[in-house]
């Protein structure tokens, strides 16, 4: 049975085993690394960056020298948090919105000439809804 206990060491049966407990090593160290959030990092002083990216050991070099901007980008990218601001872009053609209140004011400009006050009236509330339009859609 001695020799069967060799054969199995000779064929390598302990090397995986010894191999395990490192790459359980190295992801318990990973584990270990704090995780924030982009709220998180938004909230933090630059001293308090420097000290959260300073237990990031090796993933981000020369924290001292970094200003608050460089510090949070860094630490963004480490905890996989986009660094992009997501902006909704509008389905509103501006353009098209531009033209009919021009038009909108022309026609203001005729019911002030024919003193119609309904039309003025109609012409100045549209106009001004689709300037709100325009201001939200920004």
């Amino acid at each position: 049975m001695a020799e069967e206990e060799e054969a199995k060491t000779e064929e390598g049966e302990e090397a995986p085993q010894e191999k395990a407990p490192e790459e359980s090593g190295d992801a318990g160290a990973e584990e270990d690394l704090p995780t924030f959030t982009a709220r998180e990092i938004e909230k933090m002083n630059v001293t308090k960056l420097k000290e959260a990216a300073l237990q990031y050991m090796g993933k981000i070099v020369g924290v001292h020298g970094m200003d608050k901007g460089q510090i949070v980008q860094a630490l963004k990218e480490i905890n996989g948090i986009s660094t992009e601001k997501s902006r909704k872009k509008s389905n509103v053609d501006r353009k098209a919105i531009k033209a009919r209140i021009k038009a909108l004011h022309k026609e203001r400009d005729t019911a002030i000439e024919d003193k119609d006050r309904v039309k003025l009236k109609r012409a100045r509330k549209r106009a001004k809804a689709l300037r709100r339009k325009l201001i939200r859609s920004a």
